[in-house]
């Protein structure tokens, strides 16, 4: 990987043969959501040291914990809003559906399995001396946000699931260290009704919310297409978004910035 690039891990809205769910590697460390980080570095995963949610639905936390974790030998850090940590600690990592690994010491060290770590919108976090990431907050069912991630002054914003984009367009029209998108599309047009209560985004929606975006320079791709409509999706964003010439994004993809 180069400095300003990304791996797309996992770029669908719903699991499928073939198809993994929301996961962006920053670098061997660091990942934005666990959607599919063992399909897709398998014992890899052991290196992950950091994870970034945008929020607590499961195709963006799935595998958090994976097959090889008891590999591992550093403390896997989870990474979100103070709502998002919450919830994982209260359905799922509660001993129930799932161990509680941040009472379980890694094998032979007193270090525990997994700390947790709350984030705040619109805080600056340094990674190190040449990496930033912000989380901003995002339009969805639950207490969610965004990310934008700097190398060199150079970002990238991932805005995960949402609905409003008001915040995002902001953002863009006042940040020009912003070079490329990553929105999601889960739905096709005419299930707008679906997509507005679930608060995801239509191409329709999409292309018509980014009509107040005032920069031409911006490099947009989209992610998080229900794979059962992979190819209405795609057709209705060659339809609707011709002028932003996006890139739909697929697992193992890459994106420079």
């Amino acid at each position: 990987m180069y400095e300003n690039s990304i791996k797309i891990l996992g770029a669908y809205g719903t699991k499928a043969k073939g198809f993994g769910t929301t996961s962006f590697m920053l670098d061997a460390a660091t990942v934005i959501d666990a959607g599919n980080l063992l399909n897709a570095l398998a014992e890899n995963s052991l290196h992950v040291e950091y994870i970034y949610l945008t929020h607590s639905h499961l195709d963006h936390i799935a595998y958090i914990v994976d097959n090889y974790f008891l590999q591992r030998r550093k403390t896997l850090h989870i990474i979100g809003l103070p709502q998002t940590i919450q919830a994982l600690k209260k359905h799922f990592f509660n001993d129930i559906i799932w161990p509680d690994f941040s009472k379980i010491p890694l094998e032979g060290s007193e270090e525990m399995s997994i700390r947790y770590r709350d984030v705040h919108c619109n805080e600056r976090y340094t990674l190190n001396n040449k990496t930033t990431i912000m989380p901003i907050e995002t339009d969805h069912t639950v207490p969610s946000c965004g990310y934008i991630y700097k190398v060199n002054n150079k970002g990238v914003l991932i805005t995960a699931d949402t609905l409003s984009l008001e915040n995002i367009i902001n953002r863009l029209n006042n940040d020009r260290e912003i070079k490329s998108l990553v929105i999601e599309c889960s739905f096709p047009s005419s299930m707008e009704k679906l997509a507005r209560v679930s608060k995801h985004l239509t191409p329709k929606l999409l292309f018509k919310a980014l009509q107040k975006l005032q920069r031409d320079d911006i490099r947009l791709y989209i992610n998080h297409i229900k794979p059962s409509y992979l190819k209405e999706i795609t057709e209705e964003i060659e339809e609707f978004g011709r002028n932003f010439r996006p890139i739909i994004l697929k697992d193992g993809d890459f994106i420079n910035f």
